[in-house]
């Protein structure tokens, strides 16, 4: 379930709305984006000078913008209050709010976010098949980034708690823990890597789908940034599920075409490749 933060946030004294405005949009918030990885959606809310509407009697406005921070789950949300509880983040981010806010009249809150279906999304069949295409072809492209950070509490955030998977050798396995260790087993013992995927159909069936995407994935050796790599070529074939959560893939095949270069950099032997 995704967890949304909201900040309402004061311009410091003396600073004008359009000076708030691009420091914001340029300074402050890609140094949040920076220093805080994680962040599913991110935005600003500035009030205009005119109200759209307030009650005879209603006290002014005391903030200036309403941001808005959501995290894909809980385990995101706790990764990202010690990551800013650090002293060094904690810091840098104080710094640079000095420049920007009245700190003294900072407030942030924890809320529930509740949306209603629009009709005409609800209604049209092809709309809402875009929309959920859309979200597989981000997970995807989120699996990509979580594998090359090796951010693997972040699986999550992609495969299902009951994910069944083969990834190419024939041995069947179950569960986000067993692919958790199919992964580490070979990507902590390489240096950098980087999984290009593309070629992407999504076949949709309601509440389930069928995803097939190529993938060129490169190994480069550790602590040889001109070394030796080692490349798979393949491709993943997908059955994701609409969880409450969102879409996650519940199982996954892995078809190998092509390997290139020395498969010792990932500490494998010919019988894990597939």
């Amino acid at each position: 379930m995704t967890i949304k933060y909201v900040a309402l946030l004061k311009r410091r004294e003396g600073m004008s709305h359009e000076a708030f405005v691009a420091y914001y949009e340029t300074r402050h918030a890609p140094l949040i984006l920076s220093l805080l990885p994680g962040i599913q959606d991110y935005r600003r809310n500035y009030l205009r000078g005119e109200s759209a509407f307030a009650s005879p009697g209603a006290a002014p406005p005391d903030f200036d913008v309403m941001t808005e921070i959501a995290l894909a789950d809980r385990t995101a949300c706790d990764r990202f209050l010690a990551r800013s509880a650090e002293p060094d983040i904690a810091r840098k981010i104080a710094e640079d709010e000095e420049n920007l806010f009245d700190r003294d009249c900072t407030r942030m809150y924890l809320v529930d976010e509740r949306a209603s279906p629009l009709p005409s999304a609800a209604a049209d069949p092809a709309l809402r098949a875009l929309i959920d295409e859309r979200a597989i072809m981000r997970g995807l492209a989120r699996f990509a980034r979580v594998l090359d950070s090796k951010d693997w509490n972040a699986l999550g955030d992609v495969f299902a708690q009951d994910v069944a998977f083969d990834y190419g050798t024939g041995e069947e396995r179950k569960g986000l823990a067993a692919l958790r260790d199919n992964m580490t087993r070979f990507l902590d013992n390489c240096g950098p890597t980087q999984h290009l995927i593309g070629s992407v159909t999504v076949d949709l069936a309601g509440d389930r789908a069928v995803s097939r995407s190529y993938v060129q994935a490169r190994h480069q050796r550790a602590g040889d940034a001109a070394g030796a790599v080692f490349d798979s070529n393949g491709e993943y074939i997908d059955c994701w599920e609409r969880r409450p959560e969102g879409w996650r893939i519940v199982r996954r095949d892995a078809n190998w075409q092509t390997h290139a270069g020395d498969p010792a950099i990932l500490s494998a032997g010919s019988g894990d490749l597939g």
